[in-house]
């Protein structure tokens, strides 16, 4: 119990999503007709990858794909291959990477880092280079999420004001859902990282508190009551996942701007906006309204 309650407060909230895809141009078309304002393309430096972002005041969305076949990747494609397009890694927000190190290492998590990262940026200004420093966790301690901890030397190349407003609306990640065979058993090795208090049994699975996010996770059999919408041929096999919630200004707007840019989707009981993983290269989106 005292390791937990070490380390539960590490992690305060979602950084990023990465959302993984084989066609990283196609993808970042069909956000923009999603209503997304994109920032330019960046990559990895000595890596296969490069990105296009989705920033919001507090944590973002990272397309990902291959840029450069002959670079590594990290696992990437493999990881593609294994379970299909779509959310692929959760990046963890911390407030101070150096203290979440110790921390961690002295609870016994096998963590690796803090690790210097640098990404090249084409600004219509020249090239700038932000950097970040990450925290790996090597004992499959944030299995399902693929989870690591990110944290930005220079959040001020990144987010430009122009960067964070998006047509659609889009303030903030609320949270994802997910799906495994058996969410309970995941909910107890969370609990070890987050504290036994995040984590919430529900009638589909489980809920975990990550700071202002939520991680949903449903059992396959009761995965659609959570996500209404999403096709039975869109449950995958495997643990693995599925969408993510964004919170929105006006769901009227959203709903507006999808109408106009020919995307389709659909309207839940509770007034928020799905859009299928079809349309988006593999995660399902709900536009749910902010609360006031």
């Amino acid at each position: 119990m005292g390791k937990q309650n070490t380390v539960s407060g590490v992690l305060r909230g979602i950084d990023h999503l990465v959302h993984a895809v084989d066609d990283l141009e196609g993808c970042a078309d069909a956000f923009r007709r999603l209503g997304f304002t994109l920032t330019p393309r960046g990559r990895h430096r000595n890596m296969a990858t490069g990105n296009y972002c989705i920033m919001f005041a507090d944590d973002y969305i990272e397309l990902m794909g291959i840029i450069d076949p002959d670079l590594p990747d990290r696992g990437l494609r493999d990881r593609m291959v294994a379970q299909g397009e779509g959310l692929d890694r959760c990046a963890f927000a911390v407030d101070d990477v150096d203290a979440a190190f110790t921390t961690l290492s002295a609870a016994g998590f096998r963590v690796n880092g803090p690790i210097d990262l640098r990404r090249p940026l084409e600004l219509p200004e020249g090239e700038v280079e932000p950097r970040f420093r990450l925290i790996r966790f090597d004992g499959n301690e944030t299995r399902l999420l693929n989870g690591f901890i990110c944290y930005h030397d220079t959040p001020e190349i990144t987010r430009r004001p122009d960067w964070l407003t998006h047509a659609n609306g889009v303030t903030r990640i609320l949270g994802l859902v997910a799906v495994a065979a058996d969410p309970a058993a995941l909910g107890a090795e969370w609990a070890r990282l987050l504290g036994v208090d995040a984590i919430h049994e529900t009638a589909t699975g489980i809920a975990m508190q990550i700071g202002p996010h939520v991680v949903e996770i449903a059992r396959h059999d009761t995965v659609q009551a959570v996500l209404p919408d999403l096709s039975a041929d869109d449950v995958p096999s495997i643990d693995r996942m599925l969408a993510m919630r964004l919170a929105v200004a006006d769901i009227a707007t959203t709903r507006d701007v999808l109408t106009g840019n020919g995307v389709a989707y659909s309207v839940q009981a509770d007034g928020s906006v799905f859009v299928a993983p079809a349309l988006t290269g593999g995660t399902g989106i709900t536009f749910c309204s902010e609360m006031p």
